[in-house]
């Protein structure tokens, strides 16, 4: 739509505003005049604003543009020859480390961490093992002193063992109850006699406390006889320094049929 269309679309309207201002209205001549001044004023800047917009070009699009590029293979580039061996030369002291500047420190604080390889980790591991696995010198042991020989308490002095009882001969029995011979009576009806000699262990207060047989009569009956028979005496107890002594003494005891 052109802007002389839409000015005259636009007339009608105004026509129509001012048309109803008629004879009878009682805006006066002055009133009239102002009001045709604003609607002339504002159909003439639509009327401008129209041709402007129709007047302006629309920017057009710019398409975008693919470049292209051909890249050659790159020939190979040969291997370069071994660098001849420098002449031995006497090795220059170590430089001094220069400590780093401000901006090496930022540059090396926004590198990113890079991960060692395994060959690294090893070497670091193994240069690290000499100084781990060196131990320090520990100072020399004191040797804790000996303690001191303790002497064996003595020992007690054992009692002495008693004194092997000596036996006296028949002649040293004093007898305080003699034996009582009873001749058994099989003994006697079968002709049995004879003499049984003993030993016989007499303690302090005089007992007998064992009554062996030393030379046996021949017949069983009688030897047994005897043994009873001596056990029932009590001797005298034999005194030595003035102290009674457990002693052996030599009794013996005969059967004869005529005494019975």
């Amino acid at each position: 739509m052109t802007a002389s269309s839409r000015l005259a679309a636009a007339e009608p309207q105004a026509h129509f505003r001012v048309g109803g201002l008629g004879p009878h209205s009682d805006l006066s001549t002055a009133q009239m005049g102002w009001v045709c001044g604003l609607v002339l004023a504002a159909h003439a800047g639509a009327a401008i604003w129209l041709w402007r917009t129709a007047t302006e070009p629309v920017p057009e699009l710019a398409s975008p543009t693919i470049a292209v590029v051909m890249l050659d293979n790159e020939a190979p580039v040969p291997p370069a020859p071994p660098a001849p061996p420098a002449p031995a030369t006497d090795t220059p002291p170590p430089a001094q480390a220069v400590p780093p500047t401000p901006a090496a420190r930022s540059v090396a604080a926004r590198a990113p961490a890079v991960l060692a390889t395994p060959t690294q980790a090893a070497a670091a591991v193994a240069a690290a093992a000499p100084t781990a696995a060196a131990p320090t010198e520990a100072p020399a042991a004191v040797a804790a002193p000996a303690p001191a020989a303790v002497a064996p308490a003595p020992a007690q002095a054992a009692p002495p063992a008693p004194a092997t009882p000596k036996t006296l001969p028949s002649s040293a029995v004093r007898y305080l109850v003699e034996p009582v011979t009873n001749y058994p009576r099989a003994s006697r009806e079968l002709g049995e006699f004879g003499v049984v000699r003993m030993r016989v262990l007499v303690d302090e207060q005089g007992r007998p406390r064992e009554v062996e047989v030393a030379k046996s009569s021949g017949f069983p009956r009688l030897d047994q006889a005897a043994l009873v028979a001596m056990r029932a005496a009590r001797f005298q107890p034999h005194i030595e320094d003035g102290q009674p002594r457990m002693v052996w003494v030599q009794a013996s005891l005969h059967f004869k049929l005529d005494e019975f």
